[in-house]
């Protein structure tokens, strides 16, 4: 496994180098602030939390959806770690999608692509739903409600925000979801506060 994060890491700096992914570009901040950030919600404290979480994972056939991909955080990390489920990535913009599927197919990885698209318009549901920094939530759930299956999860990665909080507090019913609590955390010891907000679709 080693060895497949440190691939993952030259492979991210490469396409780093060419076409400019992310501002983030030495190892050590590669990652903590994308890999350990990606993998959180299956760290021991995150599903010690929501046990339903740890459930839903060990299901066989697993489909996740990552929404707004980007340079492939969380899709990546979660791929290589959960070799057994079915991952889709969904990203607008072209140029990352050539860049994490070739870095996808560089990995070996067999059950990882990311397809160049936007939310609203793919039809196909999972069992879960990741969307890390993406949008702010009275934009993002309109795109993204859609592709939660029922009783199926959306995982979003946020900064905490007392006014998106409300907000979604506000609008996750229209959208036929429940908030099963958030969970805070952070990276380092001088980070900022994070959280990811957990959401039950019931219809």
């Amino acid at each position: 496994m080693q060895n497949k994060w440190e691939k993952l890491i030259s492979l991210f700096k490469e396409w780093n180098s060419r076409i400019n992914l992310s501002a983030i570009r030495d190892e050590e901040s590669i990652k903590i602030k994308h890999i350990d950030d990606s993998l959180i919600i299956l760290s021991d404290e995150f599903l010690l939390k929501f046990p339903q979480i740890r459930n839903l994972l060990q299901k066989k056939w697993l489909k996740i959806c990552d929404v707004g991909t980007g340079w492939g955080f969380p899709l990546l990390p979660l791929a290589i770690s959960l070799p057994n489920a079915k991952f889709l990535g969904i990203e607008a913009r072209n140029k990352k999608v050539k860049a994490v599927n070739d870095i996808i197919k560089r990995l070996w990885l067999k059950n990882a692509k990311v397809i160049w698209s936007r939310a609203e318009q793919e039809k196909k549901q999972c069992d879960i739903v990741t969307a890390r920094a993406v949008a702010y939530i009275t934009k993002l759930l309109p795109w993204v409600s859609h592709l939660v299956k029922k009783w199926g999860y959306l995982l979003l990665y946020k900064l905490v925000s007392d006014e998106e909080y409300e907000d979604l507090k506000n609008i996750i019913k229209k959208y036929w979801f429940k908030l099963d609590w958030f969970f805070d955390y952070k990276l380092f010891d001088k980070d900022i506060l994070r959280r990811i907000y957990v959401l039950k679709k019931e219809k």
